[in-house]
């Protein structure tokens, strides 16, 4: 059964038994109602009758009043066991069943008969002895009200029959209207393949629970789209860092194989010498891509002081503030997103290479400066695509490459950017710590 069946069959079981009660409880009370009414008459024409009445030494009397043919349409009078007064055109059980409740009961009682008859015997007392000296029977046909009773109970079985439907069409309506989002975004998602990255439920602004999930899964379906892009960017950068040293390993290992001659030795030796530091390049790649992958999967802050790891570097002139504030991130993959600025620096540059440190904004920065041509303007941020070279590229030598170089620095919740010349200049910016955006 479907989520909507569900719902429709549980929203009408509810409405049925609130109709089911309602019609329960209104009959009930309507059925005491006839009852009462019955024996309110019934009580008023049997003190009637009582006080047309009257006692004597030799027994009771009937006086005459004004309203005697109306009581003795359905009154039996008692004196002692003797029927001294009875109504015409009564059925004989009616009659008998009066005749054996005046003569036996003590007690005012009501009692319901055969025909739609209710009967009411009020026994007569001598007001001085207290015995009992007679009794008066009264007779009430309650068929009018039986009949109210069950054009009632039909016309609300109607009634309830003929909400039960419109209720149904109502509540099809409301959930077939509630479930429309659902049943957009299921249609929508059926069509999309894997690589609809951009595509979204987009049922504009939420204003239901529904329409709210709508936008909520959107927001989810950006965010893998991001990630997934991410994947495919990491992945990019990562066969262009792996590909240059494989290739020279395998360049260096060919030319060993092949020197012949005079100074095979000496090539070799070169070879060899090339493979291990070609080597020592993929493994410090290989070391960099999985710091970025861990760092991405527990991106836990750290504290790292820029100025003491820009003084690690020899040869270089740092430039640092008194009172520089830490920064967060992971004090070694700071140093890997720093070297490959300082590789490029010193590649490009003809005399001097500087740090210069400096905070603000909630940031902290370091500058790598260099004296050299700096970077070609028309590169730009295109520097920081894998594969992207020019005559001054930055990234020309060895080194990790500044796009892994700003993928280490954004883990850390930093980034890397061209700075401003004279010279080559890029800049490490980190949060300081305790002031990341969230």
């Amino acid at each position: 059964m479907s989520f909507r069946s569900r719902l429709l069959l549980a929203s009408l079981a509810t409405l049925v038994v609130g109709m089911g009660s309602l019609l329960i409880v209104g009959n009930v009370l309507l059925a005491q109602r006839v009852r009462a009414e019955a024996s309110s008459v019934l009580r008023a024409n049997a003190d009637a009758q009582v006080s047309a009445l009257q006692v004597t030494p030799n027994g009771l009397a009937i006086r005459a009043t004004a309203n005697d043919d109306a009581l003795d349409r359905r009154s039996w009078v008692f004196d002692g066991q003797r029927l001294i007064e009875r109504p015409r055109d009564v059925t004989a059980r009616l009659d008998r069943a009066a005749t054996q409740l005046g003569r036996s009961v003590t007690e005012p009682t009501e009692v319901d008969e055969p025909d739609d008859m209710r009967l009411r015997v009020v026994p007569i007392h001598d007001p001085d002895s207290h015995r009992r000296i007679g009794a008066v029977v009264v007779a009430f046909s309650t068929a009018s009200l039986e009949r109210l009773q069950k054009l009632v109970l039909l016309g609300t079985l109607v009634l309830a029959g003929v909400m039960l439907l419109a209720g149904t069409l109502a509540i099809r309506g409301a959930l077939d209207g509630a479930l429309r989002p659902v049943a957009q975004m299921t249609a929508s998602a059926a069509e999309w393949g894997a690589h609809d990255l951009d595509r979204r439920f987009s049922l504009g602004p939420p204003h239901d629970e529904l329409t709210g999930l709508a936008a909520t899964l959107d927001s989810l379906l950006a965010r893998i789209a991001a990630s997934r892009r991410h994947e495919q960017r990491f992945a990019a950068e990562m066969a262009h860092e792996l590909r240059t040293p494989l290739a020279g390993l395998r360049l260096q290992a060919e030319l060993a194989l092949d020197a012949s001659g005079a100074g095979v030795e000496a090539e070799r030796e070169a070879a060899l010498r090339s493979v291990v530091a070609q080597a020592g390049r993929l493994d410090g790649a290989i070391d960099a891509l999985l710091a970025v992958a861990r760092n991405e999967i527990d991106p836990s802050e750290g504290a790292v002081d820029l100025a003491a790891i820009a003084r690690e570097l020899d040869g270089l002139e740092v430039v640092a503030p008194a009172r520089l504030p830490l920064a967060e991130g992971d004090p070694e993959i700071v140093r890997r997103a720093l070297m490959p600025l300082v590789d490029n620096a010193r590649q490009h540059a003809r005399r001097v290479v500087r740090l210069e440190l400096s905070s603000g904004g909630g940031r902290v920065r370091l500058a790598v400066r260099d004296d050299g041509p700096g970077l070609d303007p028309r590169l730009g941020e295109r520097a920081f695509d894998p594969g992207v070279r020019g005559d001054d590229a930055p990234d020309g030598g060895g080194g990790l490459g500044l796009p892994l170089a700003r993928r280490l620095a954004r883990s850390c919740g930093g980034d890397i950017v061209a700075g401003p010349g004279p010279g080559g200049c890029f800049v490490l910016e980190l949060p300081a710590l305790g002031q990341r955006e969230h």
